[in-house]
């Protein structure tokens, strides 16, 4: 479809009376409606249903933000989701209001109709653009967790026997005997086992819980059960280690979980990365990928002046059937 074109004077009209009038005049409907998840969940379902009926035409330039928005919504209904301002759920709360409300701000006089619609829902969308972000992640993190929580057995036969000496081996240049090693999504636990046998002091986490309760069985000691969102270690750690774990997050994030790795190693501490070698983001089935090579790491590591970047490498997957190239890399924190 060709994009929607409207006049910088027409946006400018129809955000002018909307503010002016309908946003001022809805406040307290929506702060009342919020109160009553039964009145929020029916006025989602009649935003849902409007903005499907009328999808073809200028909702589609919008489309995919709107469904985000409603997933967010009945997460928020749900209670599944909490982490999200109230003055920006007033906001979408206004929005599904306005998407109902068979009133236009000035006439619609291109093709398609809704030409008010798109202006004041873009409008209302780019005001709560990082709060979407964050639920996106959020949600893609659980989506993730999800797959591993419901394949859990397979996905441990397929792991736990990996042999990964080799890789092993380059991150030990950097420990000594008794240091402390965090692993950081550690799945299986088969690293962990391995770093507990060399007697390292080992502390494993993974976002998965049943993942945990097999791991923790496997290595004979707790694994807890946190996300990345909820990694919060000051100076704890010798090492990280965080094998082919942090590749499920989107690209934009992992400056943050940098800052969280870095906050949780001592001083000169290193951490050792894994991701699928290639380009951009991918889903596979429900679960990120984000992808790497020499160079995107590089830039990534050289904008976060926290680290230096050690070592950097390519291996081929050690997993029977897998064609797939990995890049590794060692990170040092700087002092």
């Amino acid at each position: 479809m060709e994009k929607l074109r409207i006049s910088n004077s027409t946006v400018d009209t129809i955000l002018s009376k909307f503010k002016s009038t309908f946003y001022k005049t809805n406040t307290t409907k929506a702060e009342e409606i919020l109160k009553d998840k039964n009145k929020a969940t029916k006025l989602l379902d009649s935003a849902m249903e409007t903005a499907k009926s009328n999808r073809r035409g200028a909702l589609d330039e919008i489309w995919e933000k709107l469904q985000l928005v409603f997933s967010l919504m009945k997460d928020w209904i749900k209670g599944d989701y909490k982490e999200i301002p109230k003055a920006s759920l007033i906001i979408i709360v206004i929005g599904f209001i306005y998407l109902v409300t068979p009133i236009d701000i000035i006439p619609d006089f291109l093709p398609g109709g809704f030409i008010d619609d798109v202006v004041v829902l873009g409008f209302l969308l780019r005001k709560i653009g990082s709060d979407l972000d964050s639920y996106q992640i959020w949600k893609r993190e659980k989506e993730s967790i999800g797959y591993y929580d419901e394949n859990t057995s397979s996905f441990f036969d397929k792991t736990a026997h990996i042999d990964m000496s080799d890789v092993y081996e380059e991150f030990e240049r950097y420990l000594e005997e008794g240091d402390s090693v965090l692993d950081l999504g550690c799945g299986s636990g088969r690293d962990s086992k391995h770093f507990i046998e060399k007697g390292y002091r080992v502390t494993s986490v993974d976002g998965s819980k049943e993942l945990c309760k097999l791991a923790s069985d496997y290595i004979g000691q707790e694994v807890l059960n946190l996300s990345f969102k909820e990694i919060d270690f000051n100076k704890e750690f010798d090492g990280i280690w965080a094998c082919a774990s942090l590749l499920h997050l989107p690209s934009k994030q992992m400056p943050k979980i940098l800052e969280k790795i870095r906050r949780a190693l001592k001083d000169e501490g290193v951490c050792y990365l894994s991701f699928k070698y290639g380009t951009g983001e991918t889903m596979v089935g429900k679960r990120l990928f984000s992808c790497y090579t020499e160079s995107m790491f590089k830039e990534l590591i050289e904008q976060n002046r926290g680290f230096d970047l050690e070592h950097m490498w390519l291996t081929m997957d050690k997993r029977e059937g897998h064609e797939e190239k990995w890049l590794n890399a060692i990170i040092k924190r700087r002092i």
